[in-house]
């Protein structure tokens, strides 16, 4: 089986034993300043670890996606969804105050698997979103999406073999701090960080990055 189809990845960096809140005041545009500093300066020396989550955030967009197996082609109105609330991410992995940098980039993705199931079983993870999410635009970059990494037929789990990401953008890295009111947990945007400090090569543990044309 083959999934293909516009997609958007996320790589989360922990910036939270690093920066000290409290020495920022972010409506002064110079503390903004310098607080990118900071941040990028710790991106730069490779201070900043990865965060590993039980999922990579691979996401692909519904429309236009295709789902080949034998030779026959189908949509994701063909299939079921195994729904993954956003809210529940960021509560079961992050607490209040911790401070990420996502790196999120948009291209055409290609999924390879291990079998070919009967398309009547095929079961694939779904980003959920509460619509009471705050208006932040990772949210609308990773909400909705078809999860290539969660993949089940009846019950059985299907594994990606081989996988490739082409870059359509300039990917875009941006701080958030995490915040919880009334008890849920999400995402408030601090600043974006300039995309000088980043290389393609850091998705390479998620996902193998290309720049041909995409797998017809």
């Amino acid at each position: 089986m083959i999934i293909r189809g516009e997609s958007n990845i996320i790589k989360i960096y922990d910036l939270t034993s690093l920066v000290d809140m409290e020495n920022y005041d972010f409506s002064d545009a110079r503390d903004i300043e310098n607080f990118k500093e900071s941040v990028a300066s710790f991106l730069d020396a490779k201070e900043a670890d990865a965060v590993n989550l039980p999922e990579d955030l691979i996401g692909i967009v519904p429309d236009g996606a295709e789902i080949e197996i034998n030779g026959e082609v189908y949509t994701f109105e063909d299939v079921e969804y195994i729904n993954k609330n956003i809210n529940e991410l960021i509560s079961e992995n992050f607490k209040e105050g911790d401070v990420v940098c996502l790196l999120q980039a948009n291209g055409d993705g290609y999924f390879e698997y291990d079998e070919n199931p009967d398309v009547k079983e095929l079961k694939i993870g779904y980003s959920a979103c509460d619509i009471e999410l705050p208006d932040e635009s990772v949210y609308d970059f990773f909400c909705d999406l078809m999860l290539p990494k969660i993949v089940k037929a009846g019950s059985r789990r299907l594994e990606v073999t081989a996988s490739n990401f082409y870059p359509k953008s300039e990917a875009v890295a941006e701080v958030y701090e995490v915040r919880e009111d009334g008890g849920v947990k999400y995402l408030q945007k601090l600043t974006q960080i300039d995309m000088l400090h980043f290389q393609w090569d850091e998705f390479e543990d998620i996902i193998q990055v290309d720049y041909d044309d995409p797998i017809a």
